[in-house]
């Protein structure tokens, strides 16, 4: 059975964590590890290590607002993946707030790019877990979908407060609607 826990600040789960964070998000898409540290548990913000039989599998990195959960990271350890890990976590965490939406963000899907097949397997796999396109999406250093599982909150500026939270509200994040995202980008 699956089990959530929060990450200390310190120990070996901080350090599988960090080592899968590393691994599996692109430079560009992360910001300094002790940043993520020094902000869970605060404003809203919380790191989920999850554990099966006492084995770590993956961890979730979210920001908890009054209408929205909004997921920055969900990884799942690479030879445990392909056992429905990934949807249990999404599960857990949707099931602590059920009438509130979740959101994410991922990169748009581009049949041109470098990884597409993983863009694509990515989309498919949140898709197959209960979230749909909110229709809004913004760029940062590339263009990113918004998909949320529930219902989609009536401004779509909620998807802004939660993401411009990460970077210390040094942000502002510019949320437009997906078709003029696309219609912008130069094939």
């Amino acid at each position: 059975m699956l089990e959530a826990k929060p990450v200390p600040l310190f120990g070996a789960t901080t350090r599988r964590v960090k080592k899968l964070y590393v691994e599996t998000f692109p430079a560009e898409q992360r910001i300094p590890f002790w940043a993520l540290r020094l902000r869970a548990g605060m404003n809203g913000m919380e790191v989920t290590a999850y554990t099966e039989d006492g084995v770590f599998c993956g961890f979730s990195y979210y920001v908890v607002l009054d209408d929205l959960t909004y997921l920055y990271y969900l990884a799942v350890e690479p030879e445990m993946r392909d056992r429905g890990l990934g949807g249990q976590m999404l599960d857990m965490l949707a099931s602590k707030r059920p009438d509130v939406p979740l959101a994410i963000d991922i990169e748009m899907r581009d049949r041109n790019a470098d990884n597409a097949r993983q863009r694509e397997a990515r989309r498919s796999f949140f898709m197959n877990n209960g979230f749909a396109p909110s229709g809004s999406g913004f760029k940062d250093g590339g263009v990113f979908e918004i998909l949320v599982r529930g219902t989609k909150p009536e401004n779509p500026s909620r998807y802004a407060s939660a993401i411009d939270r990460l970077a210390f509200g040094l942000t502002q994040t510019l949320i437009r609607p997906v078709k003029e995202l696309k219609a912008g980008k130069k094939h």
